[in-house]
């Protein structure tokens, strides 16, 4: 079956979500970010009317509670603030304008930390049919995360807002969604000085990153990375040493 088809399948399988949604789309947007500690970089807000971006709205930026201050949404509806973080970890951004609100996170890492990339639609859906998650999936990518910093992958049709609101009701661990951007969010992690300790997903997703060879795993057949059955083949070879059998 062809990736297309795949993705179209699953887009069917999600469509309820869009069509009826229990929250409509927020009126103010936040994308979770990477940024390097010691660094300045750019907050930034996105003020929507009912349909489209609505600017001249004034943002409130917040970090872990603390106000970073406030800011007024340009012509396009974004809104920006200018911020260095002190030292490492997760952090939750909320930003408010008027009596709308919305959160993301903010991952600060140093130079040379190692980072596991995981597909969301490529690694941790049961099947096509199915927004059931891969049976152990949860558990392994939790010891994970206290090993490496974990950053899930948006790489194909469903949008962050539905893939975060999936990965939260399945239990999986707090961490920040990413857009693969047909690979440059590897090159842009690579320019701030991080590695890319592996990659689990789909061979697609795998082959936009090999340049950087990092271990890879997908449950796809392919050329690339070590193909595997299930959750806990990858948490033998990455947690525990094993040497992959295939």
């Amino acid at each position: 079956m062809s990736p297309v088809l795949q993705y179209f399948l699953i887009f069917l399988t999600f469509l309820p979500t869009f069509l009826f949604p229990t929250t409509g789309l927020p009126d103010i947007l936040v994308d979770d970010i990477l940024v390097l500690k010691g660094e300045e970089t750019v907050l930034s807000a996105e003020t929507r009317g009912r349909f489209f971006a609505q600017g001249g709205r004034i943002v409130e930026f917040f970090l872990d509670g603390e106000s970073l201050g406030k800011s007024l949404s340009g012509g396009d509806g974004f809104a920006y603030k200018q911020f260095t973080p002190l030292k490492s970890g997760l952090f939750k951004i909320y930003v408010k304008s008027g009596g709308d609100e919305n959160t993301g996170l903010l991952l600060a890492l140093k130079k040379g930390d190692k980072v596991i990339f995981v597909d969301i639609e490529g690694s941790l859906f049961e099947g096509i049919f199915s927004q059931k998650p891969k049976q152990g999936s949860q558990e392994v990518i939790e010891e994970l995360s206290q090993k490496c910093p974990i950053v899930f992958l948006q790489t194909g049709l469903l949008g962050e807002k539905v893939l975060k609101s999936w990965l939260k009701e399945h239990g999986f661990v707090n961490m920040p969604v990413v857009p693969l951007r047909e690979g440059l969010v590897f090159d842009e992690l690579h320019k701030q000085g991080l590695k890319i300790k592996a990659i689990i997903g789909s061979q697609s997703v795998i082959a936009s990153a090999q340049e950087y060879k990092p271990q890879s795993f997908s449950f796809e057949e392919g050329e690339d990375g070590v193909v595997v059955k299930n959750w806990e083949e990858i948490s033998e070879i990455l947690l525990k040493g094993k040497k992959p059998s295939h």
